[in-house]
């Protein structure tokens, strides 16, 4: 393209040299543009260089292109991580304890969840036979009696299912009613009772 930005009398070698449309050669420029236009060219050329080579340094040594942690800082992927994996939600640490054996296993699950949804995708054995929609006694579940009594009352379908209940006690709810919320139920510890009642077979 042209060049728009110098008045056509103002290097006239330059442009009878090089013709119409070439840049101005620098030879032609006065000595302070000249040399802030090398001055400039030389600060990109070494921005450039950083960008295509960086070093980091980790624990005391240059590691040049690595991706290594950078000594005392936490690596970007253990902040980003549970974030992005649970869409943004906030995390909460619950413990399922099974009666039975008094086995422990705390997860992380997200707020919002029901407890029979977060026991079915790490694997927690709560049957939940009617798939959640509270047409079943098998997602029987007993808290302990503070998170109990944070807990919103039973409505009366839960009520009813939990009459079906085996082991039904004082703090029994069903898992498919319980929506975890964070604060409240930071901490959780759910008991999953040694049996569970299937009526629908």
């Amino acid at each position: 393209s042209s060049w728009p930005f110098w008045p056509s009398t103002s290097f006239p070698a330059a442009r009878l040299a090089s013709g119409p449309r070439a840049r101005p050669r620098a030879d032609s420029l006065p000595a302070a543009m000249s040399a802030a236009l090398r001055s400039a060219s030389a600060a990109g050329a070494a921005i450039c260089r950083r960008v295509a080579a960086p070093s980091l340094v980790v624990q005391g040594a240059v590691a040049r292109g690595s991706s290594a942690r950078v000594a005392g800082r936490p690596s970007p992927a253990a902040t980003w991580r549970p974030w992005a994996a649970h869409h943004g939600r906030p995390c909460i640490t619950v413990t399922f304890v099974k009666a039975e054996t008094g086995g422990e296993t705390s997860i992380t699950a997200k707020a919002g969840q029901t407890v029979l949804e977060v026991a079915h995708e790490h694997d927690i054995d709560i049957e939940g036979a009617c798939g959640g929609e509270c047409a079943c006694s098998t997602c029987h579940i007993i808290l302990e009696q503070e998170a109990y009594d944070g807990m919103p009352e039973a409505d009366d379908d839960e009520a009813d299912m939990l009459d079906l209940a085996a082991g039904v006690c004082d703090t029994s709810r069903l898992g498919c009613c319980i929506k975890l919320q964070k604060g409240r139920d930071e901490g959780l510890r759910i008991t999953i009772p040694a049996a569970a009642t299937n009526l629908l077979g």
